[in-house]
């Protein structure tokens, strides 16, 4: 789950490759297997008339993108072998088991979101560098840590099956993401 790659067939009838290290937060370009550049991520590679743009969330990709010389943009495709590319043969050869996994990860996200907001709240208002800019908060929501840390580990897994599948929304994701804006 460190590395990953995607290629794209380019308009030269070369073979684009991109691998990700999600560990060093850095992106490798090969084309036809001869290593070409590497670059911090968010990067664009420049292949002549066609760009590849590479940004990553913090459970995946969010962009992994080929823009065509008249504007045309598509996703790469994962490498085989790859997390992504498991998960896009599961959507392929069983669409009914994948919407149902896909519904599956939003409802634990919007779940923790309800259920541990109000609890991480409570925790951020005691701090002793907050607590004297915020009045005191008590979470309505109290569960026990087994639960609390079933539902933390279910959020992991569900930020992982959107993230293998290019899936994002501001709301939904906003606690795989450290609450950040």
């Amino acid at each position: 789950m460190q590395r990953t790659r995607f290629t794209a067939d380019l308009a030269d009838e070369s073979i684009a490759t991109v691998d990700i290290d999600h560990a060093s937060g850095r992106a490798s370009l090969y084309r036809n297997n001869r290593h070409v550049r590497t670059a911090e991520m968010p990067t664009g590679f420049t292949l002549g008339s066609e760009r590849i743009e590479v940004a990553v969330s913090p459970y995946g990709m969010r962009r992994i993108c080929l823009t065509r010389a008249d504007g045309a943009q598509e996703r790469l495709d994962p490498a085989p072998g790859t997390p992504e590319h498991w998960r896009e043969r599961l959507s392929q050869r069983h669409p009914k088991v994948s919407r149902a996994t896909a519904v599956g990860a939003v409802a634990v996200l919007v779940v923790n979101l309800v259920l541990l907001a109000p609890q991480l709240l409570e925790v951020v208002a005691h701090l002793s560098v907050r607590s004297d800019r915020f009045p005191p908060s008590v979470s309505p929501v109290s569960l026990p840590v087994w639960l609390n840390t079933i539902l933390t580990v279910t959020a992991a897994l569900a930020a992982t099956e959107r993230a293998l599948t290019f899936r994002h929304h501001r709301i939904v994701d906003i606690e795989t993401e450290g609450l950040s804006p």
